[in-house]
C-alpha cells in the first residue's frame, strides 16, 4: 500500500473515531454521566477543589510536557545556531532568543507547579518573594542542565532536527492560543463549579450545565470569586491540561525524524497516548472538565503536533526528494 493511501486511511479513521465520540457527547448524557462516575468519592459536596492525591498530582504535572519539550526544542535551536551557523548578528540573535525562551519555559513550568502546590497546601507563611526567587533559581538551573544535555547531540542530529524543532515551537504556541482563545467566549461552567452550587449549578445567577457548543461568555469576575473563590469557574471547554499533556506526542514524532527503531517509536507513541489519557481522566475526576472538554483539548494538541510535522517537515522533504529525482 502506498504511503499516501496509508495516510489518507489514518486520517479517515481518526476523523471517524473523534467524530463518533464528539457526536455521542453532544447528543447524549455522556458528559454528565462520566463526570458523576469519576468524581464520586473524589469531589466532596459543595467543594470546588479536591485533595485527592491522583487528581492533585496530575493537575500539577499534566502540563509539564509542553513546557519541558518546548524548552528542549529551543535548546536544539540554540546549539544549531552556535555550532552550525556562521558568526554574525543572526546567529547571536537566534541563539540568545532560543536560550531565553528555554529559560522562560522552565520558569513558567516551575511557577505553575508552585501555584498548584500552594493551592493544595497551607503556604500562608511562605514569603512571596521567596517563591519568586526559588522559581528563578530553578529556571536558570534547569536551563543550564538542559542546555548541557542537548550539547551531546551531534551536528548531523541538529541538522535533522532544526526544522522540526522550529515548527514544533510554533505548533505548541498555536495549540495554546486555540484552546485558551476558545475558553473565554464559550464560557462553559466547570463541573466542580456546579458542585459548589448543587442542582447542576443552575440558579438565578448561573446557567448550570450546558453542552460544549453553547457560547455563554464569562460571568462577572468578582461574582465568581465570591461564589467559587476563583475567576476560572467558566473555562471548562476545552481542556488546557489535556492539550499540554498531548505535547508528549512531539517525542514520538521526533523519534521518527531521528530515525529511531520501530520498537522505540511505538513505545513513545504508546507512552504519549497513555499519559494524555491519564491526564484527561484526572481532569474529569477533579471536576475541572467534562469528557467533551478533554476530547477536544487533547485533539487540538495532537493535531497541531502531527499536522505541523506532516505539512512543514515531511512534505518539504518529499518535494525536495522528488525534485532531485
Amino acid at each position: 500500500m502506498k504511503t499516501k493511501t496509508k495516510t489518507i486511511l489514518k486520517i479517515c479513521l481518526f476523523l471517524v473515531i473523534f467524530g463518533a465520540l464528539l457526536v455521542t457527547a453532544t447528543f447524549t448524557d455522556l458528559d454528565l454521566e462520566v463526570s458523576k462516575a469519576l468524581t464520586k468519592n473524589v469531589l466532596e459536596p459543595e467543594r470546588y477543589y479536591t485533595e485527592h492525591f491522583y487528581g492533585a498530582m496530575m493537575e500539577t504535572v499534566g502540563t509539564a510536557p509542553e513546557y519541558l519539550i518546548g524548552a528542549l526544542m529551543a535548546q536544539i535551536i540554540f546549539w544549531y545556531a552556535v555550532r552550525l551557523m556562521p558568526a554574525g548578528v543572526k546567529r547571536t540573535l537566534l541563539a540568545g532568543t532560543a536560550l531565553a525562551g528555554a529559560t522562560a519555559l522552565y520558569g513558567m513550568w516551575f511557577k505553575e507547579v508552585t501555584g498548584y502546590v500552594t493551592r493544595h497546601f497551607d503556604t500562608s507563611e511562605v514569603n512571596t518573594g521567596f517563591l519568586v526567587g526559588v522559581t528563578v533559581f530553578f529556571a536558570l538551573l534547569l536551563s543550564l542542565l538542559g542546555t548541557l544535555a542537548a550539547r551531546n547531540l551531534s551536528d548531523e542530529s541538529l541538522k535533522k532536527l532544526i526544522r522540526f524543532a522550529a515548527v514544533s515551537c510554533v505548533a505548541m504556541v498555536a495549540a495554546t492560543l486555540i484552546v485558551q482563545g476558545l475558553k473565554i467566549p464559550f464560557g462553559r461552567m466547570r463541573y466542580r463549579a456546579m458542585n459548589v452550587i448543587g442542582d447542576f449549578g443552575k440558579n438565578d445567577l448561573f446557567p448550570g450545565f450546558t453542552r460544549w457548543y453553547v457560547m455563554g461568555g464569562q460571568p462577572d469576575k468578582q461574582l465568581m470569586r465570591d461564589t467559587f473563590g476563583t475567576s476560572d469557574a467558566f473555562k471548562s471547554f476545552p481542556s488546557g491540561h489535556t492539550r499540554g499533556a498531548a505535547a508528549t506526542f512531539y517525542l514520538a514524532t521526533m523519534a521518527g525524524v531521528m530515525g529511531l527503531s520501530k520498537k522505540k517509536r511505538i513505545a513513545l507513541w504508546a507512552f504519549a497516548a497513555v499519559f494524555t489519557v491519564a491526564v484527561a481522566v484526572s481532569r474529569i475526576m477533579v471536576g475541572a472538565h467534562f469528557f467533551s472538554d478533554v476530547l477536544v483539548g487533547g485533539t487540538v494538541g495532537f493535531v497541531c503536533c502531527v499536522g505541523s510535522k506532516a505539512l512543514f517537515v515531511d512534505r518539504p522533504k518529499r518535494i525536495k526528494a522528488s525534485t532531485a529525482d
